[in-house]
């Protein structure tokens, strides 16, 4: 019942705002040109030009541009606010990121990798505020100068990079309170002269959640004899997290230039568990376990830049170089303590302690050159190398016993693992207009060398010693009309997800006594063919077709047997989807637009067992998905966005997650250029309640998850200073791209 009032008032009150604001004055807009008209830079299209108004989303031949300067509540909070409020992006504090539907977004900000993933990257994209993002660029399909991993394409976060005179600096604070309390709070300082500019920032952030989780797991015996295990969990964590970053820039002439960047992370993250299980065989209780767990896990990052640039003076040449450092570290404690209850005719009670340390290292560096030229109206070409050398290691120890005076090493528990993997990619990129065609041809090749220990031994895993992949990308566009507002779009990109550290890794994670985690060393990479079609209607909507199809897709798959359930990756044979998008934005009157997004998507999963994969399954879904933002403009500058989110079933492997709807609500008063203040409200009714059921082969698994997800914040934005704008000219035509 409560879900249908919610359904029936997220649709019925834009109808009641429509009723309340009145028609706008007739004012002439015009939609610019979908591609480039002849003279223009190879990297630069023309967007949409509306007289009033920015719009929030422009579409480009081979991505989809977002301005934050189109809504001003965009621009008071950070960028995983900004993130929150794109249409077809859903995003959450856990970290899980899918674009128009799909999982598996590589995030990269001013065209880098973060190299984080989950809760990291959230608190990291936390830490910008929104008002340093100049656009931020959707690829569904990158072209070939991106790195070809994350099938679900790229997300390119690009921040303002002003060339000033004097001082410059932003003060952003933010509050926030669920059940548990949250802040995050920073400051940006630029100063500038006439050769050299500092960028500066610092934040400091604290992330709190709870997970309430009920799960009843049912295995079917050989006997046919039902045995059920009850389990409900309780979790509450902690992260106090630090951002530091700093940039110089010196401008050695009109034509070129050099910057280094350096970026600091540190993480403390604490979580406390109380899992309580139960176990029954054809409906009689026969033993309970209580587990307690206490985990530590912190993590520091360092990253360095080096950055040259240089563009001839007619800038039909660039070239840009890049050097790149990372280390990054984590150490995950955890003291796990359960208590196991037989229910026999005598009860009996034992106690185990279980103790693990799991330390991960990993050392990387690379260096990376472009190279772009225009040689005529029409052509115009980029191209460049890639080198790079990532170790990862880590160790896993482990020590079990009764009581602490007895603890021993569980040398069945421990393991180690290696990792050296030397990356070497070229590409190239060519583009060319032909009337009312357009084309971007481009070819991506990476050679991978790989070296891999487990217990200080090599081993060649799965054939991956040595591989060689081609990374093919097409984009055309073809111009339906003299006004170059309507268009169609074609476009294909090969992709590669390879296993990351934590799928790999062969140490076991334990959740409590009966269940635990454990990577998979024998996964081989996941590849990706993409292909899309799509109509362009100026820049106010687009509908489009898109088919994926996945050879050796990586997925997380969930063993049962008598007591133990356990968690981890293989690969699957075949997975194929097709999805139909609409999306779009339409200013309804002066005050009010609408920006919306709708999927409809089938995924089937097929893989036949083998003797390192002995997983079975045929399975498919029909599911459909839906994300309306409204964005209304009152008096006093004041400015309110209201988001509704839905989506059905959607099937993962052997996982099927029920249906969700979520509503959220912002309010943002501008008090001047540069003071503002915002509300928000996420999961406004706090329906974000995550329901399971995953089927396997004579076992079931239905789990419910609630967290802190109902959350009210405040945002304030404060930027001070005495400047100015100097006339620099701009090195890299993808510089000037993001400062459009």
């Amino acid at each position: 019942m409560r879900f249908r009032i919610l359904l029936w008032l997220s649709l019925g009150l834009p109808c009641l705002l429509l009723a309340q604001v009145g028609p706008k004055n007739a004012v002439q807009s015009r939609d610019s040109v979908v591609v480039k008209p002849p003279g223009h830079d190879p990297q630069k299209l023309d967007t949409v030009e509306v007289k009033r108004n920015i719009p929030l989303q422009q579409q480009l031949l081979d991505r989809v541009r977002i301005s934050p300067r189109s809504n001003s509540v965009l621009l008071n909070g950070n960028t995983f606010d900004v993130l929150n409020n794109i249409p077809s992006l859903q995003i959450d504090e856990l970290g899980n990121l899918a674009l128009q539907g799909k999982m598996g977004v590589l995030v990269t900000i001013d065209g880098k990798q973060t190299h984080l993933t989950g809760t990291a990257l959230i608190s990291y994209l936390k830490s910008i505020p929104a008002t340093s993002v100049a656009n931020i660029d959707l690829m569904s399909i990158p072209p070939a100068k991106w790195s070809a991993e994350g099938y679900a394409g790229v997300i390119d976060i690009r921040t303002k990079m002003d060339v000033l005179k004097g001082l410059k600096g932003t003060v952003f604070l933010g509050e926030s309170k669920g059940r548990l309390w949250k802040y995050n709070n920073g400051m940006l300082i630029q100063y500038g002269t006439k050769k050299w500019t500092i960028n500066s920032g610092f934040s400091i952030a604290r992330s709190s959640n709870y997970f309430d989780v009920a799960r009843e797991r049912q295995l079917v015996a050989e006997d046919n004899e039902i045995n059920t295990i009850a389990q409900h969990n309780q979790e509450r964590n902690h992260a106090l997290e630090m951002n530091a970053r700093i940039g110089l820039e010196y401008r050695i002439s009109k034509n070129s230039s050099i910057e280094l960047n350096w970026n600091f992370l540190q993480n403390n993250y604490k979580e406390l568990g109380d899992y309580q299980t139960s176990f029954s065989n054809a409906g009689d209780l026969f033993q309970s376990t209580s587990s307690w767990s206490n985990l530590r896990n912190p993590v520091h990052k360092n990253s360095a830049n080096l950055h040259y640039d240089y563009a001839a003076e007619n800038k039909k040449t660039t070239i840009q170089w890049d050097v790149d450092y990372l280390n990054y570290t984590s150490n995950r404690w955890q003291d796990l303590t359960t208590m196991i209850m037989q229910r026999a005719a005598h009860q009996r009670k034992d106690e185990q302690l279980l103790y693990s340390n799991n330390p991960f290292v990993v050392d990387l560096c690379g260096i990376k050159t472009d190279f772009q030229r225009k040689f005529e109206e029409r052509f115009g070409l980029e191209a460049g190398f890639q080198l790079s050398r990532s170790a990862r290691s880590s160790r896993g120890y482990y020590k079990k016993g009764e009581t602490d005076q007895n603890l021993r090493d569980a040398d069945a528990l421990e393991s180690a693992f290696r990792q050296v993997e030397y990356l070497e990619a070229l590409y190239t990129d060519f583009q060319i207009k032909l009337k009312q065609w357009e084309f971007k041809l481009g070819l991506r090749t990476e050679y991978s060398q790989f070296h891999n220990e487990i217990n200080d031994v090599y081993v060649e895993l799965g054939k991956r010693k040595q591989t060689l992949y081609l990374f093919p990308t097409l984009f055309g566009i073809y111009k339906i009309n003299k006004e170059n507002n309507k268009a169609i779009q074609i476009a294909y990109g090969r992709r590669i997800v390879r296993p990351n550290y934590q799928d790999l890794n062969p140490a076991i994670f334990f959740f409590d006594a009966n269940t635990s985690y454990q990577g998979n060393a024998h996964l081989v990479p996941q590849l990706t063919d993409n292909m899309e079609l799509k109509y362009v209607h100026g820049q106010r909507w687009n509908i489009g077709v898109t088919f994926l199809n996945h050879r050796n897709y990586i997925s997380m798959i969930h063993q049962l047997n008598e007591k133990n359930y356990a968690q981890t990756y293989q690969n699957i044979e075949a997975v194929r989807s097709a999805a139909i998008s609409l999306n779009g934005g339409q200013e309804i009157f002066k005050s009010l637009t609408l920006y919306g997004f709708g999927q409809i998507q089938y995924i089937h999963y097929k893989n036949t067992p083998d003797k390192l994969n002995n997983l079975s399954i045929d399975r498919n879904l029909w599911s459909f998905q839906s994300n309306l933002m409204i964005q209304v403009k009152l008096p006093h500058k004041l400015t309110i966005n209201w988001t509704n989110s839905y989506r059905t079933n959607v099937l993962y492997a052997q996982t099927v997650i029920k249906p969700l709807y979520q509503m959220h609500l912002a309010i943002n008063k501008q008090f001047s250029n540069n003071l503002s203040l915002a509300l928000t409200i996420r999961d406004l009714f706090h329906t974000n309640v995550i329901k399971r059921e995953i089927v396997g082969d004579r076992f079931n698994i239905r789990s419910k998850t609630i967290n802190d997800s109902q959350i009210v914040g405040l945002n304030f934005n404060y930027t001070f200073g005495l400047y100015q704008k100097q006339k620099a000219q701009k090195t890299s035509l993808e510089t000037e791209v993001s400062r459009m």
